[in-house]
Order: structure tokens, then sequence, then C-alpha cells
């Protein structure tokens, strides 16, 4: 929180006690105007005090609801002679590398990826006070996009890898069961999933409730054209 919501209120509330007691001292002195006077200024300072302070107050909850960490970005590069197959560049929020465990790229395939994570919500409350949500990268997988049928349940299958090993001792399932004793507001899984294509290149962002997968300006307009061909900006039509 930034420092002028403490500063501005905490000198509003000091000149505002100033003036009460300033006040109650004329009253002791039987001078009722002027210690009128002073008590009316000191409980409007005060008030102002406390307009200021909730203000800030108010701007800190919604910055704190509302922000988003980095967790990973995500590149797309076509195998040759494999029609909807990509080489997958995933980069971590620490800076590491997924990997097969043969060392090489993972491939995925389908026209669509999903990128999915474990997620530990704190209440409001505990956000406020510094407590960011609790996430883990779980896996991430390709696949079509128009996979189901809307006539009758059908079988579809996926390429994923996952993200995350066993911990051994597992924070969520703790969560699930003792986590409303600590602030803990909900468990679940949260997952985003964009389209698949070469040269196509995401920014995943968790924020205090979901995971948020974003194209760059540059795969936002590889998207549109591919949705709608011919499709060119304004800029690259004067190229």
């Amino acid at each position: 929180m930034s420092l002028i919501w403490w500063i501005l209120p905490a000198i509003a509330a000091v000149i505002g006690l100033m003036l009460l007691f300033a006040g109650f001292g004329k009253l002791a002195k039987l001078k009722p105007a002027s210690g009128g006077m002073r008590l009316l200024f000191g409980v409007g300072f005060l008030g102002l005090a406390g307009i200021v302070a909730f203000a800030g107050l108010n701007l800190q909850t919604y910055k704190r609801l509302t922000k988003e960490r980095y967790a990973a970005t995500v590149k797309f590069t076509a195998v040759e002679d494999q029609p909807d197959a990509y080489y997958v560049d995933l980069t971590l929020s620490d800076g590491s590398k997924k990997l097969e465990e043969s060392g090489a790229q993972p491939i995925l395939h389908g026209n669509q990826f999903e990128i999915g994570a474990q997620v530990i919500k704190f209440k409001p409350m505990a956000n406020m006070l510094g407590y960011d949500s609790i996430y883990r990268l779980d896996f991430i997988e390709g696949r079509e996009a128009r996979r189901y049928s809307t006539e009758a349940v059908k079988q579809a299958t996926s390429h994923g890898i996952a993200l995350a090993a066993n911990p051994g001792l597992d924070v969520h399932a703790m969560a699930a069961k003792q986590g409303g004793r600590f602030g803990v507001d909900a468990e679940y899984g949260s997952a985003s999933y964009q389209p698949m294509g070469d040269g196509y290149e995401y920014v995943v962002n968790i924020t205090q409730d979901a995971l948020v997968a974003r194209p760059t300006e540059a795969t936002r307009l590889k998207i549109e054209k591919a949705a709608y061909p011919g499709y060119e900006t304004g800029k690259e039509t004067t190229q």
C-alpha cells in the first residue's frame, strides 16, 4: 500500500486531535465560542482522516484482489512433415525450461493447447494482508478444439506432459481438509486454453482466482488472420 494513504490520514488525525484538545482546553476556561469552533474543526479533521484511510484501504483491496503474477511463457514451433504437431518451448517463472526426460522439447498434437494448475485461494481479508493465492502448474496438453459431439458422448484423446512431480506432502489436499482454519477460501484446479499454431506465443499469468493465458500482439494478429483469411491491420497494409 502506498505510504501516501498512511501519511495523509495520519496528518489529518494529528491535527484533529490537537484541535480537539485545544477545544476542550478553551471550554475548561469557559470560552465556549472558541472552544466549540476548535472542537468542530477537530471532528472535521478526524472525519477527513477516516475518509482518506477508508479510500486508501478500498484501493488497496482492489489492487490486491486483481493482482496478477507471471507464471510461464509458452511458444510453439511446427514439426516438419507432421500436421498439427508442435514443439513446445515452455519457460517457467523461475527461468527453467520444461523438457522431456531425454532432454528433447515436448511435442503436442492438435490445434489447441490447455495449461492447468492447482490453486489454493485465500479469503479476501488474507489477500489484503499480503497472502496471495498459491499455485502449482500441473500439466500442458494439446488437443482438438472440436473433439466432442453435441449429440452423444464421444471419446477424445489429448497429448500432454506433467509439469509437477509428486511433492510427497500434498499441500493442496491438506488445504481441502484444514484450510478453513488458516484463511483458505477454496482449493481447486484452474486451466486456460488457446489456439495452437506455428510461431504462436502466450504469456501465462496467475490471478488471485485463475490461470490466464494471453497471446502476444504478434500471435493475436496471426490468430485473427487464421480466423479471417486475408485479414490485415491498417499498419500492415501500408507496408
